[in-house]
Formats: C-alpha cells, sequence, structure tokens
C-alpha cells in the first residue's frame, strides 16, 4: 500500500471520527456546544469526507490489482 494513501485514509478517518465523538458525547451528556464550534467540526466533517472516500478508493482499487 502507499504509504500517503494510508496517511490521508488515516487522518480523514480520525477527523471524522473525533468529530463526531464530540458532537454527538455533548448531545448525549446534554451539554451544548457553542454554535460556531458545531459549525466548525461539521465542516471539518464535511471537508475530511472526500478524501476519506478517494483514499479508500484507492487503497482497495490497489488491493484488487495486486492479487
Amino acid at each position: 500500500m502507499n504509504k500517503k494513501k494510508t496517511l490521508m485514509w488515516s487522518l480523514s478517518l480520525i477527523t471524522i471520527g473525533v468529530s463526531t465523538l464530540i458532537i454527538s458525547g455533548s448531545n448525549i451528556m446534554g451539554a451544548e456546544l457553542p454554535d460556531t464550534l458545531t459549525k466548525t467540526l461539521g465542516i471539518a466533517e464535511l471537508t475530511a469526507l472526500p478524501f476519506l472516500v478517494y483514499s479508500t478508493q484507492k487503497i482497495l482499487w490497489n488491493e484488487k490489482g495486486e492479487k
């Protein structure tokens, strides 16, 4: 596997995971996050999503071609 694609996949997955945990964790606890923080985390998730899709697709296609 290409290290660059693996790093991009890992960072985008971590970004989406941490943002989701913060937003959902605050909702479960009943704490309200500031509106700007919620929007910033949402934008970070939406920005990381295409990178996650692209890197996942490239990693899977490379593995398929190697077999």
